[in-house]
């Protein structure tokens, strides 16, 4: 059987766009990347690289993360 891919293969325009989303939510949240990491079960490290759109994520951190502030995805 092949492995998944679950990534979400965003274009660099695309993350960096999520990214800045992110740490909106977090800042207007007054909460530390530290403090996100630690509620969402990744590393500082990983929110770090979301916000700035270095990193092709796992969609379901993405769900996670926008899921702790009553957030969903929307495809329009």
């Amino acid at each position: 059987m092949p492995k998944r891919n679950f990534n979400t293969n965003l274009t660099k325009q695309e993350r960096e766009r999520i990214g800045e989303m992110v740490k909106e939510l977090r800042n207007n949240s007054w909460i530390s990347q530290k403090a996100l990491a630690f509620k969402v079960g990744v590393s500082p490290a990983r929110i770090s690289q979301i916000e700035k759109g270095t990193l092709d994520y796992r969609i379901d951190t993405l769900i996670v993360i926008l899921n702790h502030f009553d957030r969903k995805i929307s495809f329009v």
